[in-house]
């Protein structure tokens, strides 16, 4: 964990010690982001979750384009922890997407925006 977060990292990885992770990043500056959908299952519930977890502006449209299109603003120096609880919660279909919207933002550091590290905890 602690080699992620040094060495700036971005992408999606599973842990078993959220505590642990949640603490460096704290010492490393890092924005924490809880995304908690434990209690979501479909996409329209993960979007809301992700509404109030990534603090999304008014003008999000409550649709995969507007999640992926939004993230890009989710950007803090410097990185972004996502700590994601109750990936399993979700429909396969929806945690598919979701995982890929994810992972693509995690990809858009290699476009010059911050690291955007996803820790799934299980």
């Amino acid at each position: 964990m602690q080699s992620l977060i040094e060495s700036a990292s971005s992408g999606i990885h599973r842990t078993s010690d959220a505590a642990a992770a949640e603490r460096l990043a704290r010492e490393n500056d890092w924005r924490i982001v809880e995304l908690d959908t434990r209690d979501a299952h479909d996409k329209a519930a993960f979007l809301a979750v992700c509404r109030s977890a990534f603090d999304l502006p008014d003008w999000f449209g409550d649709n995969w384009d507007a999640l992926e299109d939004s993230l890009t603003d989710v950007d803090a120096t410097p990185g972004v922890l996502v700590l994601w609880r109750g990936a399993a919660s979700l429909d396969e279909a929806t945690r598919e997407v979701a995982t890929d919207i994810l992972a693509e933002r995690g990809r858009r550091t290699e476009r010059g925006l911050s690291p955007f590290l996803v820790l799934v905890v299980r």
